[in-house]
């Protein structure tokens, strides 16, 4: 089974992920930023590997576990024990052959939630904003047009714990790679 969604979906995949679509509510409103800053500064990582969408990254075993996973039909999402921030993969083959600029600009709702950084270059888009309370961080990696593979990653987690997760995302963004793993 192939976790890649169809061609046509992928407008309507990417637009619920950029919406922040798949962000919950705060389930505690009082979450310990302490779980995150542990993780920050203990040897809590692993490289992860996706084969289906040719995608890799640096995964935070102290915040999340790969026993949370729930696969959905376009990707992988993993939760907190709380269930108070998640992250998740998808891909899909560009079958348009879009740019990460004009595929952004395409499927992002940009009304829909307030973005508050959006970065493009040849070979992925970083996307990131808040919406009802919650932060929401997107980036897809593009890779070569041969292939024409887009492995995303995205990450949502309460705007209150927002210092205490920044390095989080920032390892995260900058290991995404894809291909096999490093």
């Amino acid at each position: 089974m192939s976790l890649l969604p169809a061609p046509g979906k992928v407008g309507s995949l990417l637009l619920a992920c950029l919406a922040a679509g798949f962000v919950l509510p705060a389930s505690q409103p009082a979450a310990r930023n302490a779980d995150v800053s542990a993780a920050r500064q203990s040897a809590g990582w692993e490289r992860h590997y996706v084969p289906e969408f040719g995608l890799a990254f640096d995964f935070p075993t102290n915040i999340f576990s790969l026993d949370s996973a729930q696969t959905r039909q376009n990707g992988v999402v993993y939760f907190t024990p709380d269930r108070r921030a998640k992250i998740g993969m998808f891909g899909f083959v560009n079958s348009v052959n879009d740019t990460p600029k004009r595929l952004l600009n395409r499927v992002a709702d940009f009304r829909a939630a307030n973005f508050t950084y959006v970065r493009t270059a040849a070979r992925f888009f970083a996307a990131s904003g808040k919406r009802e309370g919650m932060i929401f961080y997107r980036r897809c990696n593009f890779a070569p047009r041969a292939d024409r593979r887009v492995g995303c990653v995205f990450i949502d987690y309460p705007q209150s714990e927002k210092r205490a997760w920044d390095d989080v995302v920032t390892r995260m963004s900058l290991s995404l790679r894809m291909g096999a793993p490093d």
